[in-house]
């Protein structure tokens, strides 16, 4: 079956999924939404049907209205987060009216009634809100409230941040922030590992969407301020069939919306090294490096027009200055070079030590001379090299090392003896605009724009030299911009009937673009006159690397083999559910599709190769067959005589590398409310993963058979390679609570996941 066929047959399975769901009764809100439900009685305990039931969101005027059912049950799903005023009434008995009722996205909050009898008009009103224990839910959650994003330490390298309270919920494993540069996370995302899970395998929505990091999905895109959060749910354990795409934990975070009256929020966070706590074994002296952090913005929401349309905006500004600093072992000309621009390497040998009768380490061996295979040659003399013969690149590149950080002249005997000190600066602004619009009693629509720019500068070790980040990061100037759209609306097509709709589109560019060198065009091949070094775009220019794997020699030239990359990368989200009631079933099911594509140049080798070509000096060359092994003294001198004994250089071929790949998700549950303390959800989702492609054709998959590498579109080679995906995953998820009076919850569950991770590695592939 071709990859069209599956296609087709994946839309039709989808079709028939939902006109069979359609057939049934369908419930609870989930993700970006709340539910309400509780028991009506009389003092007795009799319950009472027909009782009119009112939710009043306290903040934009909305309300909803519903009747209990003939078990006195009354239900409201779909709810937007906020504190609602509850009013119950019944023919012959007084009206009770509950304020302070809080609805969570993601959870469903329990509010029982019991009605005094007395006449209609007479109303009792109740302050106390309800209790807050999820006694309906059959998931493990917690939530993280503003008052706790508020006043606990959310603190990251960059300021606050939300993922930093994940310390909190049980299951999750130590929080750190990504294993990246600040250029390739500018947001500095924080992960943990779930239940034991990869840090790959959690899913984090913003406002119903989805939000990942394509390339490195243990970060997540868009990290929005502290301020503009209403609430965070995180389901670790036990997911229902409407939450999918993850396996670790499942992130649900609502942001803000303007209410009817005007709040507005200033803030402003600082830390600095003179704040933080001295190490009890640094040793005496120790000066704490410099450390400062500003984090200051503010928020404001309110009406555009009174119970119709609502705004909320805020801006957070982060600015960071730290001690980039490296102590590091480099090649000092000053100790090096004589008068004459002889290179004398004598130092490093000991006293009286003759090289030519009794070699010993470090003594330095004349390629030219000897046998082909390193044997019988010939040392040069006083273990000097003549001027003659030290290569001009050599040269150029020592001559480009910032002398002022050297700590003492001596040449090769002493270990770190460079130490550089300047300041790595991350300046970001973040900026949230939402939009809530309650087109009638029967509709409400949002739609929220972020924007996040960054700049991150690290200064380069050797000055001119390059050598790596002091700060160790990426050389020069990094700038980055994520941007994240939601929008979102609900419909009620009946008292017992809604449909929710919800989409994202997540872009990010991100880019270690300026480095220092770069504006120096081709310097490999112009002016170190080493051909083939340099490549035919703008961030192939620059210095080649010099490495050594003897002695500890600090690189010199660009040598951070994961720079420069520019990315951009897109992801579009769409999904659409529906919701019915009926007796004591609350049905939900739904559909979503994942469209993603990153567009990188990142041209890599690993640990040797760059984009500008890469030189590595292990002092074999001049060193002894059958003597004494190599050290730093021949490493330096195969340096300087310009013999590398490994010659490489990263070159991508296609600009940009690009992959695309989907996902489709469905899902049907149903919520079985069997006895009043006892509630069973059970479902089953259905995750489908297309192979992936790339930009105009397939991806490059290497076939073991024939020891070819197939191209998809191109030939007799299919768009999918060939390869079948299958049909996708049935994943079944039921679980079960039963409330054990007022404070205790009793719950167990279960379910397969399917593991997520995506094709982001074809992005690599030959050639």
């Amino acid at each position: 079956m071709n990859k069209t066929s599956r296609s087709l047959l994946s839309i039709r399975i989808a079709v028939a999924l939902l006109a069979i769901v359609g057939a049934c009764a369908t419930g609870h809100a989930q993700v970006l939404y709340g539910t309400l439900t509780g028991n009506v009685s009389d003092p007795t305990g009799a319950l009472i049907p027909g009782a009119k039931v009112e939710a009043l969101n306290a903040g934009t005027g909305v309300a909803r209205e519903t009747t209990t059912d003939e078990r006195g049950v009354y239900l409201f799903t779909n709810l937007l987060p906020g504190v609602y005023r509850v009013t119950i009434s019944a023919q012959a008995f007084r009206t009770l009216v509950q304020d302070g009722t809080r609805i969570e996205a993601n959870a469903v909050r329990r509010f029982d009634a019991t009605l005094q009898v007395g006449a209609v008009a007479e109303a009792i009103e109740v302050s106390a809100a309800p209790l807050a224990l999820q006694s309906d839910r059959t998931d493990v959650s917690i939530r993280l409230a503003p008052t706790e994003l508020a006043n606990l330490p959310a603190i990251s390298s960059a300021g606050r941040n939300y993922q930093a309270l994940y310390k909190l919920v049980p299951g999750f494993s130590l929080i750190t922030e990504g294993n990246n540069s600040d250029g390739g996370s500018p947001q500095r995302a924080m992960s943990g590992f779930v239940n034991g899970t990869s840090r790959q395998n959690s899913l984090t929505r913003i406002d119903g969407a989805s939000n990942t990091y394509a390339w490195l999905p243990s970060n997540t895109a868009y990290v929005p301020p502290t301020e503009s959060i209403q609430e965070v749910n995180i389901v670790t354990n036990s997911f229902d069939a409407e939450q999918g795409n993850a396996v670790g934990a499942a992130v649900n975070v609502v942001t803000k919306s303007g209410t009817n009256e005007f709040h507005g929020s200033g803030f402003g966070y600082h830390t600095d090294n003179a704040l933080k706590a001295l190490n009890r074994f640094n040793p005496a002296g120790y000066r704490k490096p410099k450390y400062i952090v500003n984090q200051y913005g503010g928020s404001i929401g309110g009406p555009i027009k009174k119970n119709k349309l609502f705004f909320f905006a805020d801006w957070e500004a982060t600015k960071r200055r730290m001690l980039a600093s490296r102590t590091t072992t480099v090649i000092n000309p000053a100790g090096i070079f004589d008068s004459a621009g002889n290179a004398n390497l004598a130092a490093i040998l000991p006293a009286g030590a003759n090289c030519a009768t009794t070699p010993v380490a470090g003594c330095i061996f004349d390629p030219n001379t000897g046998n082909a295979n390193g044997t019988a040659r010939a040392p040069f003399p006083g273990n000097i090299i003549p001027a003659s013969r030290i290569g001009s690149a050599a040269k150029t590149m020592l001559g480009r090392i910032e002398t002022k950080n050297f700590l003492n002249s001596a040449g090769v005997t002493a270990l770190n003896n460079y130490q550089t000190r300047g300041s790595a600066e991350l300046n970001r602004n973040t900026v949230d605009s939402k939009v809530n619009w309650v087109a009638s009693q029967k509709m409400t629509i949002f739609g929220r724009y972020s924007i996040s720019p960054t700049t991150y500068v690290d200064p380069p070790t050797l000055g001119k030299a390059m050598g790596g980040a002091s700060g160790g990061g990426q050389t020069g100037t990094a700038p980055s911009k994520i941007q994240n759209v939601g929008l979102g609306g609900n419909y009620i097509i009946s008292p017992t009937m809604l449909v929710d709709l919800n989409a994202g589109f997540t872009r990010l560019r991100l880019g270690a673009t300026y480095a220092p060198d770069l504006d120096l065009g081709n310097f490999g091949v112009n002016e170190l006159k080493i051909p083939g070094t340099n490549g035919d775009t703008y961030l192939t220019q620059g210095t080649p690397a010099f490495m050594f794997t003897q002695g500890g020699w600090n690189g010199i030239g660009n040598i951070d083999t994961g720079n420069p990359f520019l990315f951009r990368d897109n992801q579009y989200v769409a999904n659409a559910n529906m919701s019915w009631t009926k007796l004591r079933h609350t049905v939900r099911y739904g559909i979503e599709h994942t469209r993603n594509g990153i567009n990188h140049f990142q041209p890599q080798g690993g640990a040797f190769q760059t984009a500008r070509g890469s030189f590595q000096f292990n002092g074999n060359i001049t060193a002894l067959n059958g003597g004494p092994a190599a050290n730093k003294a021949n490493s330096l001198a195969d340096f300087l005589l310009g013999f590398p004994s490994q010659v490489g250089k990263a070159v991508q071929n296609a600009n940009p590398n690009s992959i695309r790949w989907k996902t489709w998700s469905m899902y049907i549950k149903d919520t079985w409310q069997l006895t009043p303390k006892l509630t069973l959800n059970y479902g089953v989702r259905w995750e489908y993963y297309p192979f992936a492609t790339a930009d105009h054709s397939g991806v490059k998959l290497f076939d073991p058979k024939t020891g070819n590498v197939l191209i998809g579109g191109y030939g007799s080679t299919p768009l999918d390679d060939g390869v079948d995906v299958g049909r996708g995953k049935l994943l079944p998820r039921v679980g079960a609570a039963y409330r054990w009076g007022q404070k205790t919850v009793i719950r167990i569950g279960y379910g397969l996941s399917a593991d997520s991770n995506n094709w982001r590695f074809f992005r690599n592939n030959y050639p």
